[in-house]
Protein backbone atom coordinates (compact mmCIF):
# COMPACT_ATOMS: atom_id res chain seq x y z
CA UNK A 1 0.00 0.00 0.00
CA UNK A 2 1.08 3.54 -1.11
CA UNK A 3 1.98 5.72 2.11
CA UNK A 4 0.99 9.07 2.28
CA UNK A 5 3.12 12.28 3.54
CA UNK A 6 2.18 15.57 4.89
CA UNK A 7 5.29 16.79 3.93
CA UNK A 8 8.45 16.00 1.12
CA UNK A 9 10.95 16.15 4.49
CA UNK A 10 11.04 15.87 8.04
CA UNK A 11 14.30 17.07 10.23
CA UNK A 12 14.41 15.49 13.35
CA UNK A 13 16.80 17.74 15.75
CA UNK A 14 17.81 16.85 18.83
CA UNK A 15 18.20 19.59 21.14
CA UNK A 16 21.03 19.84 24.33
CA UNK A 17 22.55 23.13 26.02
CA UNK A 18 22.78 24.52 22.54
CA UNK A 19 20.88 28.23 22.94
CA UNK A 20 24.12 29.44 21.06
CA UNK A 21 23.83 27.58 18.10
CA UNK A 22 20.26 26.64 17.33
CA UNK A 23 18.96 29.36 15.82
CA UNK A 24 21.61 29.11 12.96
CA UNK A 25 20.92 25.65 12.60
CA UNK A 26 16.86 26.75 12.33
CA UNK A 27 17.35 28.74 10.28
CA UNK A 28 19.65 26.82 7.37
CA UNK A 29 16.49 24.65 7.56
CA UNK A 30 13.88 27.55 6.85
CA UNK A 31 15.72 28.70 4.30
CA UNK A 32 15.67 25.54 2.35
CA UNK A 33 14.50 26.46 -1.65
CA UNK A 34 12.04 23.56 -1.49
CA UNK A 35 10.00 25.71 0.58
CA UNK A 36 8.63 25.88 4.44
CA UNK A 37 5.47 24.39 3.24
CA UNK A 38 7.07 21.02 2.05
CA UNK A 39 9.21 20.82 5.38
CA UNK A 40 8.74 19.49 9.29
CA UNK A 41 10.71 20.34 12.15
CA UNK A 42 11.11 17.69 14.77
CA UNK A 43 12.69 19.47 17.87
CA UNK A 44 13.18 17.09 20.76
CA UNK A 45 14.26 18.94 23.63
CA UNK A 46 16.84 16.33 25.61
CA UNK A 47 16.25 17.92 29.22
CA UNK A 48 18.42 21.12 28.09
CA UNK A 49 18.85 23.32 31.15
CA UNK A 50 19.94 26.51 29.55
CA UNK A 51 18.10 28.64 27.00
CA UNK A 52 17.41 26.40 23.91
CA UNK A 53 13.90 25.59 25.05
CA UNK A 54 12.84 29.20 24.54
CA UNK A 55 14.23 29.01 21.06
CA UNK A 56 12.57 26.16 20.13
CA UNK A 57 8.87 27.84 21.43
CA UNK A 58 9.75 30.61 19.52
CA UNK A 59 10.12 28.87 16.53
CA UNK A 60 7.37 26.67 16.74
CA UNK A 61 5.14 29.81 17.74
CA UNK A 62 6.09 31.36 14.37
CA UNK A 63 5.88 27.75 12.30
CA UNK A 64 2.66 26.31 14.45
CA UNK A 65 1.84 23.85 11.43
CA UNK A 66 5.64 22.70 10.64
CA UNK A 67 7.40 22.17 13.62
CA UNK A 68 6.69 19.96 16.37
CA UNK A 69 7.95 20.62 19.68
CA UNK A 70 8.97 17.37 21.91
CA UNK A 71 10.98 17.86 25.70
CA UNK A 72 12.31 14.80 27.24
CA UNK A 73 14.23 13.73 30.30
CA UNK A 74 18.24 13.63 28.87
CA UNK A 75 18.80 10.33 27.15
CA UNK A 76 21.29 11.28 25.08
CA UNK A 77 21.48 11.75 20.99
CA UNK A 78 20.08 7.91 20.10
CA UNK A 79 17.30 8.65 22.77
CA UNK A 80 16.15 11.79 21.44
CA UNK A 81 16.48 10.88 17.62
CA UNK A 82 14.55 7.62 18.50
CA UNK A 83 11.68 9.57 19.96
CA UNK A 84 11.73 12.29 17.00
CA UNK A 85 11.15 9.53 14.73
CA UNK A 86 7.89 8.95 16.01
CA UNK A 87 6.40 12.24 14.92
CA UNK A 88 8.25 12.03 11.42
CA UNK A 89 5.11 12.87 8.38
CA UNK A 90 7.75 13.46 5.58
CA UNK A 91 8.20 11.46 3.06
CA UNK A 92 12.38 11.78 3.35
CA UNK A 93 13.83 12.24 6.87
CA UNK A 94 17.29 14.33 7.97
CA UNK A 95 18.94 13.80 11.62
CA UNK A 96 20.52 17.20 11.72
CA UNK A 97 22.83 18.19 14.86
CA UNK A 98 21.43 21.17 16.64
CA UNK A 99 24.36 22.95 16.02
CA UNK A 100 25.24 22.60 12.21
CA UNK A 101 23.25 23.70 8.99
CA UNK A 102 22.67 23.26 5.14
CA UNK A 103 23.54 25.04 2.50
CA UNK A 104 19.68 26.46 0.82
CA UNK A 105 19.43 24.63 -2.06
CA UNK A 106 20.61 20.85 -0.27
CA UNK A 107 16.62 19.52 -0.16
CA UNK A 108 15.65 20.42 -3.42
CA UNK A 109 18.90 18.58 -5.12
CA UNK A 110 18.47 15.17 -2.58
CA UNK A 111 15.42 14.62 -2.97
CA UNK A 112 15.37 15.03 -6.72
CA UNK A 113 18.12 12.25 -6.36
CA UNK A 114 16.28 10.19 -4.20
CA UNK A 115 13.34 9.63 -6.96
CA UNK A 116 15.31 7.14 -8.19
CA UNK A 117 14.09 4.68 -6.09
CA UNK A 118 16.59 2.42 -6.51
CA UNK A 119 18.45 4.33 -3.51
CA UNK A 120 16.97 4.96 -0.17
CA UNK A 121 19.61 7.04 1.35
CA UNK A 122 21.36 10.09 -0.75
CA UNK A 123 24.26 11.97 1.65
CA UNK A 124 25.49 15.40 0.98
CA UNK A 125 29.53 17.03 0.84
CA UNK A 126 30.57 18.03 4.44
CA UNK A 127 32.44 21.06 4.90
CA UNK A 128 33.90 22.47 8.41
CA UNK A 129 33.33 25.71 10.14
CA UNK A 130 33.90 27.47 13.07
CA UNK A 131 37.27 25.74 14.72
CA UNK A 132 37.96 24.29 11.72
CA UNK A 133 37.62 24.78 7.83
CA UNK A 134 37.74 22.49 4.45
CA UNK A 135 36.21 19.62 3.66
CA UNK A 136 35.83 16.30 5.39
CA UNK A 137 37.98 13.54 4.53
CA UNK A 138 35.61 11.38 2.77
CA UNK A 139 34.91 14.10 0.10
CA UNK A 140 36.36 12.09 -2.88
CA UNK A 141 33.42 10.41 -3.38
CA UNK A 142 31.69 13.63 -4.83
CA UNK A 143 33.21 13.78 -7.91
CA UNK A 144 30.25 13.66 -9.90
CA UNK A 145 26.44 13.31 -8.84
CA UNK A 146 25.29 9.19 -9.19
CA UNK A 147 23.53 6.62 -7.70
CA UNK A 148 26.99 4.73 -6.50
CA UNK A 149 26.62 0.88 -6.66
CA UNK A 150 28.14 -0.19 -3.60
CA UNK A 151 29.29 -3.74 -4.56
CA UNK A 152 31.26 -1.91 -7.51
CA UNK A 153 32.40 0.97 -5.22
CA UNK A 154 32.84 -0.35 -1.35
CA UNK A 155 34.98 2.81 0.05
CA UNK A 156 32.34 4.82 -0.63
CA UNK A 157 31.45 5.35 3.02
CA UNK A 158 28.57 6.90 4.81
CA UNK A 159 29.59 7.44 8.09
CA UNK A 160 26.67 9.60 9.63
CA UNK A 161 22.95 10.46 9.51
CA UNK A 162 23.45 14.35 9.51
CA UNK A 163 24.34 15.10 6.58
CA UNK A 164 22.09 12.59 4.37
CA UNK A 165 18.37 12.17 3.88
CA UNK A 166 16.83 9.12 4.03
CA UNK A 167 13.64 7.51 2.57
CA UNK A 168 11.25 7.30 5.60
CA UNK A 169 9.59 3.66 4.67
CA UNK A 170 13.37 2.09 4.85
CA UNK A 171 13.62 2.82 8.35
CA UNK A 172 10.81 0.98 9.50
CA UNK A 173 11.57 -0.38 13.17
CA UNK A 174 14.92 0.43 12.77
CA UNK A 175 16.12 3.26 15.69
CA UNK A 176 19.66 4.22 16.70
CA UNK A 177 21.38 2.31 19.49
CA UNK A 178 21.12 3.81 22.61
CA UNK A 179 24.44 1.60 23.65
CA UNK A 180 25.96 3.90 21.30
CA UNK A 181 27.98 7.57 22.57
CA UNK A 182 30.17 7.43 19.06
CA UNK A 183 29.34 5.55 15.98
CA UNK A 184 25.60 5.39 16.60
CA UNK A 185 24.99 7.50 13.05
CA UNK A 186 27.37 4.80 11.50
CA UNK A 187 25.90 2.08 12.88
CA UNK A 188 22.17 3.12 11.79
CA UNK A 189 22.48 4.81 8.32
CA UNK A 190 24.41 1.28 7.18
CA UNK A 191 21.71 -1.29 8.03
CA UNK A 192 19.54 1.11 5.72
CA UNK A 193 22.49 0.87 2.90
CA UNK A 194 23.13 -3.31 3.66
CA UNK A 195 19.17 -3.34 2.02
CA UNK A 196 20.02 -1.96 -1.45
CA UNK A 197 23.52 -1.87 -1.06
CA UNK A 198 23.59 1.61 -3.34
CA UNK A 199 24.18 5.36 -2.20
CA UNK A 200 23.02 8.79 -3.91
CA UNK A 201 26.04 11.10 -3.63
CA UNK A 202 25.42 14.57 -4.17
CA UNK A 203 27.67 16.93 -5.14
CA UNK A 204 25.56 19.91 -5.07
CA UNK A 205 24.39 19.64 -1.55
CA UNK A 206 26.78 20.84 1.20
CA UNK A 207 25.73 20.07 4.71
CA UNK A 208 27.83 22.46 7.15
CA UNK A 209 29.67 20.61 9.83
CA UNK A 210 31.05 22.83 12.99
CA UNK A 211 33.68 22.09 15.01
CA UNK A 212 33.46 23.55 18.00
CA UNK A 213 36.41 26.07 19.32
CA UNK A 214 35.73 25.30 22.81
CA UNK A 215 36.12 21.15 22.59
CA UNK A 216 32.45 20.67 23.89
CA UNK A 217 30.67 18.20 21.10
CA UNK A 218 30.56 14.52 21.80
CA UNK A 219 32.87 13.51 19.25
CA UNK A 220 35.45 15.94 19.96
CA UNK A 221 35.50 14.25 23.95
CA UNK A 222 35.40 10.55 22.33
CA UNK A 223 38.81 9.61 23.51
CA UNK A 224 37.92 10.35 27.09
CA UNK A 225 35.11 7.84 27.59
CA UNK A 226 35.46 4.01 28.02
CA UNK A 227 32.29 3.58 25.43
CA UNK A 228 34.95 4.64 22.53
CA UNK A 229 37.24 2.04 23.23
CA UNK A 230 34.56 -1.00 24.42
CA UNK A 231 30.75 -0.31 23.21
CA UNK A 232 31.84 1.28 19.46
CA UNK A 233 33.53 -2.12 18.37
CA UNK A 234 30.51 -4.35 19.47
CA UNK A 235 27.40 -2.42 18.81
CA UNK A 236 29.00 -1.29 15.77
CA UNK A 237 31.65 -2.59 14.11
CA UNK A 238 31.15 -6.07 15.09
CA UNK A 239 27.15 -5.53 14.99
CA UNK A 240 27.59 -4.62 11.38
CA UNK A 241 29.68 -7.12 10.73
CA UNK A 242 27.79 -9.85 12.02
CA UNK A 243 24.20 -8.37 9.87
CA UNK A 244 26.28 -8.60 6.72
CA UNK A 245 27.23 -12.31 7.40
CA UNK A 246 22.88 -12.87 7.96
CA UNK A 247 21.69 -11.03 4.93
CA UNK A 248 24.66 -12.47 2.37
CA UNK A 249 26.64 -15.02 3.75
CA UNK A 250 29.82 -12.88 4.18
CA UNK A 251 31.33 -9.49 5.11
CA UNK A 252 30.26 -6.58 2.33
CA UNK A 253 33.17 -5.06 1.56
CA UNK A 254 31.62 -1.78 1.84
CA UNK A 255 31.12 -3.01 5.03
CA UNK A 256 34.68 -3.99 5.83
CA UNK A 257 35.80 0.09 4.14
CA UNK A 258 33.34 1.50 6.81
CA UNK A 259 35.48 -0.66 9.74
CA UNK A 260 38.68 -0.56 8.53
CA UNK A 261 38.16 3.43 8.11
CA UNK A 262 36.76 4.00 12.02
CA UNK A 263 39.54 1.76 13.01
CA UNK A 264 42.84 3.65 10.81
CA UNK A 265 41.95 6.72 12.89
CA UNK A 266 41.75 3.92 16.16
CA UNK A 267 45.61 3.12 15.15
CA UNK A 268 46.84 6.95 15.08
CA UNK A 269 44.74 8.52 17.86
CA UNK A 270 46.83 8.97 20.95
CA UNK A 271 44.79 7.37 23.66
CA UNK A 272 43.70 9.22 26.91
CA UNK A 273 44.67 7.77 30.72
CA UNK A 274 41.10 6.41 31.28
CA UNK A 275 42.60 2.95 30.12
CA UNK A 276 44.04 0.65 32.99
CA UNK A 277 47.39 -1.26 31.41
CA UNK A 278 44.57 -4.09 31.86
CA UNK A 279 42.00 -2.52 30.00
CA UNK A 280 44.05 -1.07 27.22
CA UNK A 281 45.65 -4.76 26.85
CA UNK A 282 41.80 -5.96 26.11
CA UNK A 283 40.97 -3.26 23.53
CA UNK A 284 44.06 -3.85 21.81
CA UNK A 285 42.92 -7.57 21.19
CA UNK A 286 39.44 -6.31 20.31
CA UNK A 287 40.83 -4.49 17.50
CA UNK A 288 43.24 -7.41 16.11
CA UNK A 289 39.96 -9.39 16.09
CA UNK A 290 38.28 -6.88 13.91
CA UNK A 291 41.22 -6.82 11.72
CA UNK A 292 41.20 -10.41 11.22
CA UNK A 293 38.11 -9.99 9.70
CA UNK A 294 39.03 -7.30 7.20
CA UNK A 295 40.59 -8.21 3.81
CA UNK A 296 44.42 -7.13 3.56
CA UNK A 297 43.37 -5.06 -0.02
CA UNK A 298 40.86 -2.89 2.56
CA UNK A 299 43.41 -2.21 4.83
CA UNK A 300 46.36 -1.58 2.42
CA UNK A 301 43.89 0.80 0.41
CA UNK A 302 43.26 3.27 3.50
CA UNK A 303 44.49 6.54 2.85
CA UNK A 304 44.66 8.27 5.86
CA UNK A 305 47.30 5.65 7.01
CA UNK A 306 50.90 5.58 6.06
CA UNK A 307 52.53 2.11 4.78
CA UNK A 308 54.09 1.72 7.66
CA UNK A 309 51.52 1.34 9.62
CA UNK A 310 49.30 -0.41 7.38
CA UNK A 311 51.99 -3.10 7.25
CA UNK A 312 51.84 -3.15 11.24
CA UNK A 313 48.45 -3.75 10.93
CA UNK A 314 49.04 -6.79 8.63
CA UNK A 315 51.63 -8.12 10.89
CA UNK A 316 49.03 -8.23 14.02
CA UNK A 317 45.84 -9.49 11.84
CA UNK A 318 48.20 -12.75 11.06
CA UNK A 319 49.26 -13.31 14.94
CA UNK A 320 53.08 -12.08 14.05
CA UNK A 321 52.92 -10.02 17.33
CA UNK A 322 57.00 -9.90 18.16
CA UNK A 323 57.36 -9.22 14.37
CA UNK A 324 55.30 -6.55 14.62
CA UNK A 325 56.97 -5.37 17.70
CA UNK A 326 60.31 -5.40 16.18
CA UNK A 327 59.49 -3.61 13.02
CA UNK A 328 57.53 -1.20 15.30
CA UNK A 329 61.11 -0.16 17.13
CA UNK A 330 63.07 -0.53 14.16
CA UNK A 331 60.63 1.41 11.66
CA UNK A 332 59.74 4.14 14.44
CA UNK A 333 56.10 3.77 13.87
CA UNK A 334 53.21 5.65 15.09
CA UNK A 335 50.69 3.27 16.46
CA UNK A 336 48.25 3.27 19.23
CA UNK A 337 47.53 -0.39 19.78
CA UNK A 338 49.67 -3.12 20.27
Amino acid sequence: MMMTYEFLVSVVIPVYQVEQYLAETLDSVLAQTIGMEHIQIILVNDGSTDGSEAICLHYRERYPDNIVYVKKENGGVSSARNEGIRYIKGRYVNFLDSDDKWCADAFAHMTALLEDDRTDVVCARKCFFAGRDGWHHLDYKFAHTEIADLTKRPDCIQLDVTAALIRTEAIGDRRFSVQLKYGEDAAFINTILLDKRTLGVCREAVHFYRKRQDDSSALQNELKSRSYYFDSPVYFHTYLMELSRQKYGHIEPFIQYTVMYDLSWRVRKQLKDCLSEEDFAAYCNIIIELLRQINDKVILRQTNLWKKQKLYCLLKKRGLHRLARLYRKISKTTIMFE
